[in-house]
């Protein structure tokens, strides 16, 4: 699955909804200090980014619950978890956002593939953040506005990037035009999937994979903490490894 389709959802795991449990608890109280939503909510209060937000180890571990779970992963330290927070309505549109880049956001789901970062003005992309992987856990039970993923997009991103970056060193090598190119080919050739897992179960992406971030529309009734999720996304020491 994870070669075909470049994801894997895996099932509910006693020792994924005890951690799950531990995270939730732990990200209410962080998430309940002041200043702490506020600082990274985004379009208008409809998304909590929550980058770095779990305080868990560099082995995952948060309070005495270790993290364990059925994925086979690179062993690699850990970071603080981003806890993903989705609210009622989103996305809306911030006022410092561009018509275009809202209208992506709405159609294309935010369409992506982490760690290539906009750099300057002119924001063109570069590898800053070499992720190993992508790993989702849910952290409340809330079918809204899901993770999506472009079924089998990481063959086709992966292909451009690699050939585009060569023997050089990927952050030395702009790849904003093979991206853009790359995306439009996904969306031509490859289905868009939404992953809707519970608590105590897990999903998997591929690194390349073209994945964002469905709207949370009217057949889903508002619910006051929104849709939580803590993703994990390690980055290789040699950013070359992150070229497979």
């Amino acid at each position: 699955m994870m070669e075909r389709d470049g994801f894997v959802t895996f099932g509910s795991d006693p020792r994924v909804l005890r951690w799950a449990n531990a995270a939730y608890q732990r990200t209410n109280k962080l998430t309940a200090v002041d200043g702490v939503l506020d600082a990274q909510l985004r379009h208008q209060q409809t998304w909590f980014v929550g980058v770095d937000t779990l305080d868990n180890t560099s082995d995952g571990t948060v309070g005495d619950v270790q993290f364990l779970g059925p994925w086979d992963v690179p062993k690699l330290p850990l970071h603080r978890a981003q806890i993903s927070i989705v609210y009622a309505g989103y996305p809306q549109k911030d006022v410092d956002e561009s018509e275009a880049n809202h209208r992506y956001r709405v159609k294309r789901r935010a369409a992506h593939v982490d760690g290539l970062l906009p750099v300057g003005p002119e924001k063109r992309r570069f590898v800053h953040e070499p992720h190993a992987y992508i790993l989702g856990l849910p952290l409340n039970d809330v079918s809204a506005a899901p993770t999506v993923v472009w079924k089998g997009s990481h063959h086709i991103m992966k292909r451009a990037l690699v050939n585009a970056i060569g023997d050089k060193m990927p952050a030395d090598v702009d790849i904003t035009d093979v991206y853009q190119a790359a995306r439009r080919e996904v969306f031509e050739r490859c289905e868009m999937v939404p992953i809707t897992c519970k608590v105590g179960e897990s999903f998997l992406l591929d690194r390349f994979a073209l994945h964002g971030t469905e709207c949370w529309d009217s057949t889903h009734k508002p619910v006051k903490e929104g849709r939580m999720i803590a993703f994990l996304r390690p980055e290789f020491p040699n950013s070359r490894d992150w070229l497979g």
